[in-house]
């Protein structure tokens, strides 16, 4: 058929597999950062939501030296 000749041809693959992939690491940190303190979802609800955030929370994707006993997570919009 036409769709088996011209689109899954072989030397297509890499080409779909680095498509797919990259628009995966892309979703992923746009939601990461979609999530973080920073970002005002409801401004009547909680127009502060870095207030929430405690001394000993983690808001950070990475905490190489582990100074921080929990990690911050969205509890409400």
């Amino acid at each position: 058929t036409y769709m088996w000749k011209h689109w899954y041809r072989s030397e297509l693959i890499p080409l779909y597999g680095i498509c797919v992939g990259a628009v995966g690491i892309c979703s992923y940190f746009a939601g990461r950062a979609l999530k973080g303190p920073d970002v005002v979802w409801d401004k009547k609800a909680n127009p502060y939501p870095w207030l929430h955030v405690q001394q000993n929370e983690n808001t950070k994707l990475l905490d190489p030296n582990n100074r921080f006993e929990k990690t911050w997570s969205r509890d409400r919009f």
